[in-house]
């Protein structure tokens, strides 16, 4: 069953910084306790993506990837937790991180490679996948948006896109 509130869109990305724009846009419209999830091979632009929206919520930090670390902490106008899934080995190891302490704190999350830990986050979440696309700057996002939160964020790629309300196709 489709759910009501839920809708897609994809993007073509013709550069590195075009894909930052799109993540400050969805910094922007970010609000505690939303939920980005990123999906992509290695080197597709999940953390520029991220770096994006650490810019849209206001923060100056340097945006790395937490590979190593798997979460990093941004602060601006509210606090982004961004984490990365990839060294994780399955969903037992998510309670680990506090994930959900995050959220309850009032944290947004962006988290890579959530195939990981999948059924271990709120259901409502924006999901972004990132792919390669013709040339080598090339990205292809498809975006799915489940929830009121969600749309929200997903209207703000809408926007700065200017990529029409059904482009991407409803689902």
């Amino acid at each position: 069953m489709v759910d009501p509130a839920s809708d897609s869109l994809t993007i073509d990305s013709r550069s590195e910084e075009e894909t930052v724009s799109i993540g400050i846009a969805v910094g922007a419209a970010l609000q505690s306790r939303d939920v980005v999830l990123l999906s992509g091979e290695l080197g597709a632009g999940k953390t520029r993506f991220v770096e994006g929206m650490t810019r849209g919520i206001g923060s100056s930090a340097e945006t790395r990837s937490p590979t190593f670390v798997l979460v990093n902490e941004y602060l601006g106008r509210i606090m982004l937790a961004h984490c990365d899934l990839y060294r994780l080995s399955g969903p037992e190891e998510i309670g680990e991180l506090g994930l959900d302490d995050y959220l309850e704190r009032g944290a947004a999350l962006a988290v890579e490679w959530p195939v990981r830990a999948r059924g271990e986050f709120p259901r409502e979440a924006l999901e972004i996948h990132l792919g390669f696309g013709e040339a080598p700057d090339d990205r292809v996002l498809t975006a799915t948006a489940i929830g009121d939160a969600a749309n929200r964020l997903l209207e703000a790629m809408r926007a700065v896109t200017g990529v029409g309300q059904h482009d991407g196709g409803d689902r």
